[in-house]
């Protein structure tokens, strides 16, 4: 499956969901499904942590915050490998 599969999937799994716990059948329009994708699709300026330049080796990270006159911000979550689970 692309992701546009899986995001439409997910959609009409939500509304299996919803429909059920009111007890009501819900038929979805394509119409409908494509307003709901736009409404829980990422919206343009939501995650603006995404463009922050992020370093990905200490070293340089380093080096940049003290070139740049900065201050480092370290993050490491989750354990395992380093960019991967966090």
């Amino acid at each position: 499956m692309n992701k546009n599969q899986h995001r439409h999937l997910a959609i009409l799994l939500l509304l299996a969901i919803a429909g059920s716990a009111h007890g009501a059948e819900q038929t979805v329009t394509p119409d409908r499904l494509a307003s709901l994708q736009k409404m829980i699709s990422p919206q343009p300026d939501e995650s603006k942590w995404a463009k922050v330049p992020w370093e990905t080796n200490l070293k340089q990270a380093r080096e940049r915050a003290s070139r740049e006159d900065k201050p480092l911000f370290l993050w490491r979550s989750g354990g395992g490998d380093v960019l991967g689970r966090t």
